[in-house]
């Protein structure tokens, strides 16, 4: 994946064949990593040998003719790389569908399979490049920006997809991205703040708050959580939560949105309704094609 198709600062040599500009690159293939990693390109280090910082924090350099210390050639290309890694860092993305893009999908599927797939395809295609696209006249973000419900069968690309969003929103824009099962990340880690000898007793406001302000939130799993008064009211406040603060939220459930309506007196349903735009993919066991 070349970097400098998403990435539109160029803080490399312009012409490099391995970054295109940019200043790092993705290598795919690194030992002991199922994900790859991002490595600055040697574009970027040469200029170290003969800078005064020596490729050292904080990358900074005198110049006479100013008085003053200013950042050496790799300054920007260094904070780009150390940013992106804290952001995906901070995204909990699996290491499966880190670095994974739009153009990491194939959609050459059998032809039953392939509508489904470029219909949200074109979904996440859209809401990539839009993501910073204004209304004429108005300096807010695009207005009426909704989040996806992708559903289907175990397999069908789903996580993939949500996965591939954040991936994109987060090397193009530097946007702040959480990835999140329904279970595990968000409802186990409520109930911990309940136990006294847990680290994080006390804390669920802050849990909370984390994940009602991060700016797009993937619930993956969704629905296969146990059903209780405690569990929906906290669902429906998280959503409602994300709803009123206009937050983007990807959800991926084995079960339809229609589903919903007959739970928690159409709550729940009502406002994943008006948040996101319900997705069927019916492909047939994508892991095993994206492997």
């Amino acid at each position: 994946m070349k970097l400098n198709q998403i990435i539109l600062s160029k803080d490399g040599v312009r012409d490099c064949s391995i970054c295109g500009g940019v200043g790092f690159y993705l290598e795919e293939i690194v030992s002991g990593s199922t994900s790859g990693a991002l490595i600055l390109c040697n574009c970027v280090i040469e200029y170290c040998y003969n800078c005064q910082s020596k490729g050292k924090p904080p990358f900074l350099t005198y110049e006479e003719s100013l008085d003053k210390m200013i950042p050496c050639f790799c300054h920007s290309a260094r904070v780009n790389l150390k940013n992106i890694e804290r952001l995906i860092q901070k995204s909990n993305i699996p290491h499966r569908y880190k670095f994974k893009f739009l153009n990491s999908i194939d959609t050459r599927q059998e032809e039953t399979d392939t509508i489904s797939l470029l219909v949200a395809y074109d979904w996440a295609d859209e809401l990539v490049k839009k993501w910073q696209q204004t209304v004429p006249g108005n300096n807010s973000r695009m207005k009426e920006k909704k989040g996806m419900y992708l559903w289907g069968g175990t397999g069908s690309g789903k996580t993939l997809l949500a996965c591939v969003i954040l991936n994109e929103l987060i090397f193009r824009y530097g946007t702040n991205c959480r990835y999140a099962k329904i279970n595990k990340d968000f409802l186990n880690a409520l109930k911990d703040t309940y136990q006294k000898d847990s680290d994080f007793h006390g804390q669920e406001r802050f849990i909370e708050e984390e994940f009602t302000n991060v700016d797009v939130l993937v619930i993956d799993d969704f629905g296969v959580h146990r059903e209780s008064d405690w569990v929906n009211e906290k669902l429906y406040d998280l959503i409602d939560s994300r709803y009123e603060r206009k937050k983007i939220t990807l959800l991926t459930s084995n079960s339809s949105l229609n589903d919903w309506k007959g739970k928690w007196n159409g709550r729940i349903f009502s406002r994943l309704n008006e948040m996101t735009i319900p997705l069927q993919l019916e492909c047939s066991d994508y892991r095993l094609k994206f492997s």
